[in-house]
């Protein structure tokens, strides 16, 4: 994480949140990044976010884990809207990118400011749990609890794809576990998952949104993409060749949907599918 980006902090709730921010304000609006389940910044968005700053102001959120029994999507989504009333000007236009579980909150906030939000773009989101992804965080949860080492090679089949693991030799694909560090935050924040459901929010969403899918994605099935893109009025929809980690697998992709979306959305007819760009 380059290109002279600043990390601060300002007081939230008995804490202080930390951001860090690259780039200047410009014609095009300031772009919010969420990262997904048990990451960061440095995590998700280490490729990602020293590159949006070349043509725009970013600000992406490190969340805090609150410590209580029963976590609620907004124990995260008012972490963002304290960020943005704290770091950006109230005439200032904002786009919401959201990763994983960064997708869910992004579109918990666009539906909560609603005009506020300018564009909105999901990245590898879901709606609901399926039984599938409780499935998953169920036996992610036991090898966690259980301190398995299995644990970091199940992560890693279920983050990337095939093409992605296959260009390695079956060496490379263990040494992969050198990267997951699973935490106590992140099996909290699994138990959170288990019953998500913003099904009943989606229509109150009203900035222009961009749903990206991951057609190799393991982890969130291509349904509940096409379903955010059915339940959010002015949503267009992208699929891209990658497993779910998108930030590993396809940054540059990323980066050129992002900026494109972000600086001229009006290309982009309302409910379509548009094509993939390929840097």
């Amino acid at each position: 994480m380059e290109l002279d980006a600043r990390s601060q902090q300002f007081p939230y709730a008995s804490t202080q949140l930390t951001y860090h921010e690259v780039g200047q304000s410009s014609v095009h609006p300031t772009i919010i990044l969420i990262h997904g389940t048990g990451g960061n910044t440095q995590k998700h968005f280490n490729y990602i976010f020293p590159m949006l700053g070349i043509h725009q102001r970013v600000l992406s959120i490190d969340l805090y884990t609150p410590e209580k029994a029963d976590l609620k999507l907004t124990d995260f989504s008012e972490q963002v809207e304290a960020l943005i009333q704290h770091a950006v000007a109230e005439n200032e236009p904002i786009t919401v990118v959201g990763y994983s579980l960064g997708a869910v909150i992004a579109a918990q906030v666009a539906a909560k400011l609603q005009q506020r939000i300018s564009q909105l773009i999901l990245l590898a989101g879901w709606v609901k749990t399926s039984s599938v992804q409780q499935l998953r965080n169920t036996i992610w949860q036991q090898l966690f609890n259980e301190q398995s080492k299995a644990l970091p090679h199940f992560v890693n089949y279920c983050l990337y794809s095939d093409h992605y693991l296959s260009l390695r030799t079956e060496q490379q694909v263990l040494e992969l576990a050198r990267f997951v560090t699973p935490s106590a935050d992140a099996a909290r924040q699994r138990e959170m998952n288990y019953h998500l459901d913003i099904s009943n929010i989606l229509a109150d969403i009203t900035a222009d949104t961009l749903i990206v899918a991951c057609h190799e994605d393991r982890m969130i099935p291509l349904a509940q993409a096409k379903l955010l893109f059915a339940s959010i009025e002015r949503s267009r929809y992208v699929e891209i060749h990658s497993g779910h980690a998108l930030h590993i697998e396809a940054p540059a992709e990323i980066v050129q949907l992002i900026n494109q979306f972000n600086q001229h959305p009006e290309q982009y007819p309302i409910n379509q599918k548009i094509q993939r760009f390929a840097p």
